[in-house]
C-alpha cells in the first residue's frame, strides 16, 4: 500500500508541475506566404542583370570605406544591397529546384533537362560571383552586417575567397552533364546487338519472341546498361577526385566529409560505426526477416493501395494529434498543393523534398510504388517538409547537414507505425510496423555498406568497373547478403543513384536512422518527451553539425561505442514483445524540473504520512504492514538469398532528399 502511496503521489506531482514548454517557432508570421505551386510556374522575377549590378555597387561601397564621409548612410545603402542579393539567389534557387522538379516528372525529358542543366551552370556561377562580392564586404567595416544575419563567423568564413577558376566552373558543369546521362541509362537503358538485330528494352517488350529469345536479348540489355554505367562512374570518380586536389584534399572522400557535408566525425568513426552495424545490428534484421511472411506483406500491400490524396488523408489526423504547429504545417502543404505524390508513367523513380525559398516552402515529389511504402514515404518526406519549412532561411547562409535532417524523417516514419492498427487492422499494423521497422535497419546497414564502397573507390580512384563489382560481392556478403555459387562480382551497385547523383551521402541514412531508433524508443517509453525532442530538433539550424544537434537535444551519441550494443538490446526486447524502457540519459531543463519538484513534493507527502502513521493503532499497523509486503506488480543466417521479401526488386534508394 505505502508504494502504491508513494507513486500515486508522484503522478500527482507530475500532474500539478508546470507544463513543458512549447517549442517556439522564431519565424515572422509572413515567412511562407500562402503561394499555390501552380502559381510558382515559371519564376520569372528573377533578374541577373538587377544582381549582377548589386553585387557591383557593394564592392564598390565597400571598398571605398577610407574615403566614405558618409559612414551611416553607406552602411543603410550596403544593408539594402545585401537583402537585394540574397532576395535574387533565393529567387534563382527556387527557380532551379522547380525546374528539377520538372525534370524529374518529365522522365528526364530533353527540353526539361536542357532547362535544369542550363540554371544549374548559371547558380554554380552566381553563387561564386556573390562569393567574390561578400569577401570584399567581409574585410570591410560593413562585416558586421554578414555576423548579424549569418551568425558569428559568418564574414570570417569568406575572407580570401579566391573564386572558382573557368576549370573549376567546367567540372562542375560537366558533373552535372554525366549525371544526366546516368539517369537516361538508368531509364531508358542502352540498346544492344543480338544477332544482328537492334533491341531496346521497349522494343523487347513490344516484340513476340521466344522464350530462349527473350532471355538472352534481357540479358544482354542488363550487360549493357551495367557497363555503360560503370565506365560511367569512372568518369565521375576521376572527376571529382580533381575537384579535391584543386581544393587541396588528397581524395574526394575527405573532400566529402569534411567540405561537402561539414561533418562533425570523421571517416575513421565512419569505419568503427559500420562495424558495431554489422555486430549488433545486421543479427537484428535477419531476425526480422525470419519472422516475416511474404503473405503477408503481399496482403498488407493490396490493403495498403491508395491513391496520394488517400495516403494524405490517411497521415492527416496523425499530424494533426501530434502537435498544433505540424498539424498547421500539413494543412499548409495540402491547401497548396505543394506536393507531386500520383503515379506517372513518365516520372523517374525517385522521392525527395526540395526548398523553395523565394515562397518561404518546400515541395514534396515521389514516384509511388503502389504499396505500403507509399505511406511511409510520404510521411518521410513530411518531416522532411516540416524541418525544412521551420529552418527556413537565405539559401545562400543555408548549409544543410543531412545527418540531422535525416533524423526528422526516419523518425517520424516509426512514430507513425504506432498508427497501423487503426489503419489496416491488426495483424497487418503489426505487419506494417515490422516492414518499416526492417527498411530502418536495411538503412543503417545499406548506408554502412554503400559508405565503405564509395569511400574505397574514391579513396582508390585508379580502381576498373570489374573491380568495383568485385569489392562491392566481398562487401555486400560482410552486410549479410548472399550470392548463388559461381557468382564471382556484382555489379548491381549501379542502380543505386546515390552512388552517381550524392556521393559518400548514404552514411547519414546509416547515423540518422540509429538517432530516429534512440527517439522512437523514447517515444515508445515516454511519448510526451519524444515529441518535444522531435519539436526541439525540427526547430534547430540545420546548420548545426550532426553530433552537436544530437547533443543538444539530449539524443545518444551513436558513435560511443556503447550506444549501438544499448540500442540493440533495447530493440531486442521490443522484438521480444517486452515493454520498451528508455535507457538514455536525458538532460532537459524542464524534465529535470519537474524531477526536482516531485521529489520535494514526495517528501513532503512521505513526512506526513509518517505523521499520520503515529496515530494509527497497533492492530491496523501490522494490516498495513502485511499489504506492504506482498509483491507489488512490476510494469509490464543469410540476410537475403533471393528476392527481399521487404522490398520490390526495383527499389529507390531509402529516401531521398
Amino acid at each position: 500500500m505505502l508504494k502504491k502511496t508513494l507513486c500515486l503521489l508522484l503522478a500527482l506531482a507530475l500532474l500539478s508541475a508546470p507544463a513543458a514548454q512549447a517549442v517556439k517557432w522564431d519565424y515572422p508570421v509572413s515567412a511562407h506566404p500562402a503561394v499555390d505551386y501552380a502559381d510558382m510556374l515559371p519564376v520569372e522575377d528573377f533578374d541577373e542583370t538587377a544582381l549582377l549590378s548589386a553585387l557591383k555597387e557593394l564592392e564598390g561601397l565597400c571598398a571605398r570605406h577610407s574615403r566614405d564621409r558618409d559612414e551611416g548612410k553607406t552602411r543603410r545603402r550596403v544593408q539594402a544591397l545585401y537583402q537585394q542579393i540574397l532576395e535574387e539567389m533565393d529567387l534563382l534557387v527556387t527557380r532551379a529546384n522547380l525546374s528539377s522538379i520538372q525534370y524529374d516528372a518529365s522522365g528526364g525529358a530533353p527540353e526539361e533537362a536542357a532547362q535544369y542543366l542550363e540554371l544549374s551552370a548559371q547558380q554554380t556561377r552566381l553563387y561564386d560571383r556573390c562569393c567574390q562580392a561578400l569577401a570584399v564586404m567581409a574585410a570591410s567595416p560593413y562585416a558586421g552586417i554578414l555576423d548579424e544575419d549569418a551568425g558569428e563567423g559568418a564574414a570570417y568564413s569568406l575572407l580570401g575567397y579566391r573564386g572558382l577558376t573557368e576549370e573549376e566552373a567546367a567540372l562542375y558543369q560537366e558533373e552535372d552533364r554525366l549525371i544526366q546521362e546516368y539517369d537516361q541509362i538508368i531509364e531508358k537503358g542502352v540498346p544492344v546487338q543480338v544477332e544482328g538485330t537492334l533491341w531496346t528494352a521497349e522494343s523487347l517488350e513490344r516484340a513476340e519472341v521466344d522464350a530462349e529469345t527473350y532471355a538472352a536479348v534481357g540479358e544482354a540489355l542488363i550487360s549493357a546498361r551495367y557497363q555503360a554505367a560503370g565506365e560511367l562512374y569512372l568518369q565521375l570518380v576521376r572527376l571529382r577526385t580533381d575537384l579535391a586536389r584543386r581544393a587541396g584534399y588528397d581524395n574526394y572522400a575527405e573532400y566529402a566529409y569534411e567540405a561537402l557535408y561539414t561533418r562533425d566525425y570523421s571517416l575513421e568513426d565512419a569505419a568503427a560505426l559500420r562495424e558495431a552495424a554489422k555486430r549488433c545490428i545486421l543479427p537484428l534484421q535477419l531476425r526480422l526477416l525470419e519472422e516475416s511472411s511474404q503473405q503477408d506483406l503481399r496482403a498488407l500491400s493490396v490493403r495498403s493501395r491508395m491513391s496520394g490524396e488517400e495516403v494524405l488523408d490517411a497521415i492527416q489526423p496523425f499530424a494533426e494529434s501530434f502537435d498544433r504547429e505540424m498539424g498547421k504545417t500539413f494543412r499548409f502543404l495540402r491547401e497548396h498543393r505543394l506536393y507531386d505524390i500520383e503515379y506517372g508513367d513518365a516520372k523517374l523513380l525517385t522521392g525527395y523534398t526540395v526548398a523553395l525559398p523565394a515562397y518561404g516552402s518546400a515541395f514534396i515529389f515521389n514516384r509511388p510504388y503502389g504499396d505500403y511504402q507509399d505511406l511511409s514515404d510520404t510521411v518521410h518526406e513530411f518531416g522532411h517538409f516540416f524541418e525544412t519549412i521551420h529552418c527556413m532561411q537565405h539559401d545562400f547562409w543555408l548549409d544543410f547537414n543531412i545527418d540531422v535532417g535525416e533524423i526528422d524523417s526516419q523518425a517520424l516514419e516509426l512514430m507513425f507505425t504506432e498508427e497501423a492498427g487503426n489503419l489496416f487492422g491488426e495483424p497487418y499494423g503489426e505487419v506494417y510496423r515490422s516492414a518499416i521497422l526492417y527498411n530502418i535497419l536495411d538503412s543503417i546497414l545499406d548506408g554502412c555498406l554503400y559508405d565503405e564502397f564509395q569511400a574505397a573507390a574514391y579513396q582508390n580512384p585508379e580502381l576498373t568497373a570489374e573491380e568495383l563489382n568485385l569489392l562491392f560481392k566481398e562487401l555486400s556478403e560482410e552486410y549479410g547478403y548472399s550470392y548463388d555459387s559461381g557468382v564471382k562480382e556484382d555489379p548491381a551497385w549501379v542502380e543505386n543513384a546515390h552512388n552517381f547523383q550524392n556521393p559518400l551521402y548514404f552514411i547519414s541514412y546509416a547515423t540518422s536512422a540509429l538517432s530516429a531508433l534512440d527517439l522512437w524508443f523514447l517515444y515508445l517509453d515516454r511519448p510526451r518527451e519524444a515529441k518535444e525532442v522531435y519539436l526541439e530538433l525540427s526547430a534547430l539550424s540545420l546548420s548545426l553539425p550532426y553530433r552537436a544537434a544530437a547533443e543538444e537535444v539530449g539524443l545518444r551519441d551513436i558513435f560511443d561505442p556503447e550506444t549501438v550494443p544499448a540500442l540493440a538490446e533495447t530493440l531486442e526486447t521490443y522484438l521480444d514483445g517486452k515493454d520498451v524502457s528508455y535507457g538514455g540519459g536525458r538532460s532537459f531543463p524542464w524534465v529535470l524540473a519537474l524531477e526536482c519538484a516531485a521529489v520535494v513534493f514526495i517528501a513532503f507527502c512521505v513526512v506526513m504520512m509518517v505523521r499520520s502513521l503515529r496515530i494509527i493503532s497497533q492492530s491496523g499497523r501490522r494490516r498495513r504492514e502485511e499489504e506492504v509486503s506482498r509483491p507489488f506488480p512490476q510494469d509490464q543466417g543469410t540476410r537475403r538469398n533471393g528476392p527481399d521479401p521487404w522490398m520490390v526488386q526495383d527499389k529507390k534508394p531509402p529516401w531521398e532528399l
